[in-house]
């Protein structure tokens, strides 16, 4: 069997799966998912959500996903032979998206679950034979450096700000970039101090993301040492 094959062969043995396709610019996607997020929620355990609070976001397609990935698509030498990690990447459409523009793409999620989804999807919409996926933990940055990172909507939580920030000073080269969308929460200004505090500056452009019947204001910011 192919790798694709065993991959929705696993997933589908946690939950029922649904496929969902989404226009970026004039290209679509395919991603698959879990059919029913509430499903995932009742699965787990006191202990998981005492330990970390953790709920299944990866799940789900977020409006800030959409945004930067319209971003990439907009100006796709931003990544083109380019090594790109995305950070928190739930299905990973913008890691996608980068890959479908030749960008040599790596993505990192605390779910093993999400990490099997991130990886069906990149093999199922670009035509690659294997794709690169870690566990990785904010809190446990790893050796590697990129001069690219990706990440959309993983600021919601106060514990994340300061191991985020951490994670983006070990893990950005001396002079990479990261390009972060996140839909305008009061959460994301302790954040930006603390990149501040760190050396970083930002630049920000606002674009609007349809879903779900929905148009959201994002902010996509280009941020550097």
């Amino acid at each position: 069997m192919s790798r694709m094959t065993d991959l929705k062969t696993e997933l589908a043995s946690h939950f029922p799966l649904r496929e969902i396709e989404v226009a970026v610019g004039d290209r679509s996607y395919r991603l698959t998912t879990a059919e029913d997020i509430e499903l995932l929620i009742e699965r787990i355990t006191d202990e998981e959500f005492r330990k970390d609070e953790r709920l299944p976001y990866w799940a789900e397609l977020w409006h800030s996903a959409v945004a930067l990935a319209e971003a990439i698509e907009g100006n796709p030498s931003l990544v083109t032979d380019q090594r790109v990690l995305e950070i928190g990447c739930g299905l990973a459409l913008p890691a996608v998206v980068a890959a479908s523009h030749g960008a040599r793409v790596t993505c990192g999620d605390f779910e093993p679950l999400a990490l099997e989804a991130a990886e069906l999807n990149l093999l199922q919409n670009a035509a690659f034979e294997s794709a690169d996926v870690r566990l990785m933990d904010f809190r446990n940055p790893p050796r590697e450096r990129w001069p690219l990172i990706l990440a959309a909507d993983v600021i919601y939580e106060k514990r994340f700000i300061e191991p985020l920030a951490d994670f983006l000073d070990h893990a950005l080269e001396p002079d990479g970039t990261v390009l972060l969308a996140e839909p305008n929460r009061l959460i994301a200004v302790p954040f930006f101090d603390a990149l501040t505090a760190r050396g970083f500056s930002y630049t920000r452009t606002s674009r609007y993301a349809s879903l779900y019947n929905r148009n959201v204001e994002i902010s996509v910011y280009r941020i550097t040492r």
